[in-house]
């Protein structure tokens, strides 16, 4: 697994995981109830969402650090109630969710630590912000899971609007035949390939098979036979628009190739685009539904702990 992943992991199992180092209190950007979010926070904040970018200036940067701040700001009042309500993690649940990430990257123990400290986090600092992480999924799911619902209706509509999403891709069947032309090949050699392209074709629409005219031209190099299954635009450009408008049976004009050979095209099948079942999505979609309707919820509920909680924002 890659470095990269292991810190996108990091980032979502701790939000802003705290360094190795000790934290430097330099000042209060917030004050949350009886808690304060400092300054050295909201820098790991913005150090940590602009890792790999270009650093914004001006209005841009006043903007993410106003957002960092009331996320931040927002995971101070999540914590406050996990304490309220007394939530706990065991060192099971955390040691079971580590595994889960192992399982899931394919990696060992050794592995997916030497990761995190390759990017300057302590394994021990790991599990802290996976213990919390567990204990937010708890809070949330006692919040706002309970009160999330999807109806089978919710499912039709949404179906219903996103159907070019379940559109199955129209593909073709497609067989060839090629006429090698070598490199260096002389002006009249150049001409028998295409006339024996051009007899190949000619044979095709009388309604030869494919594998019948490549051999009777293997004089002439022919070779070629069934392609396979192809969706629009995978094939070259070039042999792509010989063929988009070619209807079942159809054949194409003689195509030079980029390889500098000469290609003959049969659409054999064409199916256009169907819609999937609904049946075989349903699941999906509910998926989707519930993690909309469930970040929905959790913003209510977030803006429903800032409305009664004491925030004092002082940068």
């Amino acid at each position: 697994m890659k470095a990269g992943r292991i810190m996108v992991l990091a980032l979502l199992l701790g939000v802003f995981a705290a360094p190795v180092r000790g934290e430097v209190v330099d000042g209060v950007a917030a004050v949350v109830n009886d808690r304060v979010v400092t300054t050295h926070q909201l820098d790991l904040a913005l150090d940590a969402a602009l890792q790999g970018k270009a650093r914004p200036s001006g209005l841009e940067l006043a903007n993410l650090r106003s957002q960092l701040l009331s996320r931040l700001i927002e995971d101070s009042l999540v914590e406050q109630k996990i304490d309220e309500l007394k939530l706990k993690v065991s060192d099971d649940e955390v040691e079971a969710a580590i595994r889960d990430v192992q399982k899931q990257n394919r990696l060992t123990r050794e592995q997916l630590v030497a990761a995190l400290e390759a990017q300057g986090m302590n394994f021990d600092v790991y599990k802290q912000s996976l213990g919390k992480q567990i204990l937010r999924f708890k809070l949330i799911g006692r919040e706002v899971q309970s009160k999330v619902e999807v109806t089978n209706q919710d499912l039709l509509d949404y179906f219903k609007e996103h159907i070019d999403d379940y559109r199955e891709a129209p593909y073709m069947r497609i067989s060839r035949i090629t006429f090698p032309i070598p490199a260096g090949a002389t002006a009249a050699e150049r001409t028998a390939a295409t006339a024996a392209a051009t007899a190949a074709r000619q044979q095709l629409l009388a309604g030869a098979e494919v594998a019948a005219v490549i051999e009777a031209e293997k004089g002439a190099g022919a070779e070629g036979g069934d392609m396979g299954i192809f969706k629009e635009g995978e094939l070259a450009p070039v042999f792509d628009q010989a063929i988009r408008n070619l209807q079942q049976g159809e054949v194409s004009a003689v195509v030079p190739g980029p390889d500098g050979n000469l290609h003959l095209f049969r659409v054999d099948v064409r199916k256009p685009g169907t819609i999937r079942n609904f049946d075989s999505v349903k699941g999906e979609i509910e998926q989707t539904l519930l993690e909309q309707k469930r970040e929905e919820r959790f913003k209510e509920w977030a803006q429903g702990l800032k409305k009664d909680a004491y925030i004092d924002i002082r940068i």
